[in-house]
């Protein structure tokens, strides 16, 4: 399978689990610096509004993002930040809670942008990218660009360790997360 295929079949179960839902989908707070096209009706009292992840497929975008900031180029990576445009997704792996952040390439990767940064080595080259959060303990869940290994990261004690070999391993595992 493929990065792309394995996004495909999270999202035919994440639709899955949310039809059994009132709503249907998720619900997130609607915000006008973002595609609109990812929310679906209009929103509540309280400003949230139903959204879904629509196909993008658009691989330039994401690759000038590359070139800019000198990173090297990772199959898998350019496969799930060029994919599909969703908001951050609530999941289950491996029994953990975490939350995925939101790809929106169409606003030139705005939030990726600001911290694509936080991992570079002595030589200022960017060695990770952050691509979540572990909600039980804090961790943040990152791609280590040269081996597409799946990290977590203990802020507190610096280290860092491995919980999938792949993009493609670390998504076959997401269960969509309900709330």
């Amino acid at each position: 399978m493929s990065v792309k295929k394995e996004l495909d079949s999270f999202f035919e179960r994440f639709f899955e689990a949310y039809q059994k839902t009132e709503d249907g989908l998720p619900r997130c707070p609607r915000t006008k610096d973002i595609d609109q096209a990812i929310y679906v009706g209009e929103s509540n009292n309280s400003g949230w509004c139903r959204w879904k992840p629509i196909p993008y497929g658009e691989e330039e975008p994401f690759m000038n993002l590359l070139e800019t900031y000198g990173i090297e180029k990772n199959t898998d990576m350019i496969e799930f930040f060029s994919t599909y445009h969703f908001m951050g997704l609530d999941i289950c792996y491996k029994k953990r809670a975490m939350r995925i952040l939101g790809v929106d390439p169409r606003d030139e990767y705005r939030l990726l942008k600001h911290v694509i940064r936080t991992y570079t080595d002595q030589d200022g080259k960017i060695t990770h990218i952050l691509i979540g959060l572990d909600c039980e303990v804090g961790n943040f869940i990152v791609v280590e660009i040269k081996t597409g290994i799946i990290k977590l990261v203990d802020e507190d004690n610096g280290k860092m360790r491995k919980i999938a070999s792949s993009l493609e391993e670390f998504i076959r595992g997401w269960e969509p997360h309900v709330c």
